[in-house]
């Protein structure tokens, strides 16, 4: 599994945009001086200092935070607000997979410390099904020899990787 591209961040561009997704999983990197990574960086860094473990590695995961709370293992994913909730619920789920193979059964959250959310995430059957579609579909991408042609987005204008897509634009 360590050679295998498909990653928590695979699964969350793959949400986002095709196109971003096909680029992380050739291992590109987005542009790190973009504002909106570095206040990713910065929340990250500054959020949730006294819960847990932060920065957790596995074999295709970085988890932001993982703590104990009532006897059950918490998986904690920082995100910057809410209109980032449906890759980061994608991306929780593929940790929970990851964990659960290895015999550790846990829950979710979402953090969103600028709006003091907290979602819950669960990882059951429908959860499951979800998730490998994502993973079969990001499967057939890595295949494929090109990127999927810029759709632009919303989400455009703050990706690390804008300069790459929309260059000569």
């Amino acid at each position: 599994m360590v050679d295998d591209p498909i990653t928590g961040y695979s699964v969350l561009a793959y949400v986002h945009c095709k196109r971003e997704a096909w680029l992380v999983l050739r291992r590109f990197v987005p542009e790190q001086e973009n504002p909106y990574i570095e206040l990713g960086r910065f929340l990250h860094r500054n959020s949730y200092k006294n819960k847990g473990y932060k920065e957790v590695e596995l074999p295709g995961a970085k988890i932001d935070l993982i703590w104990k709370e009532n006897n059950c293992t918490i998986v904690g994913e920082i995100k910057k607000s809410t209109r980032s909730v449906d890759g980061a619920r994608i991306q929780l789920l593929f940790y929970l997979k990851l964990l659960k193979e290895k015999g550790i059964n846990a829950t979710g959250q979402i953090l969103i410390p600028q709006e003091r959310k907290r979602l819950t995430v669960e990882y059951d059957e429908k959860a499951e099904e979800e998730l490998q579609k994502v993973i079969d579909e990001l499967r057939h991408l890595q295949y494929e020899n090109k990127p999927p042609k810029p759709v632009w987005i919303s989400k455009c204008s703050k990706c690390g990787f804008a300069n790459f897509c929309w260059a000569g634009e």
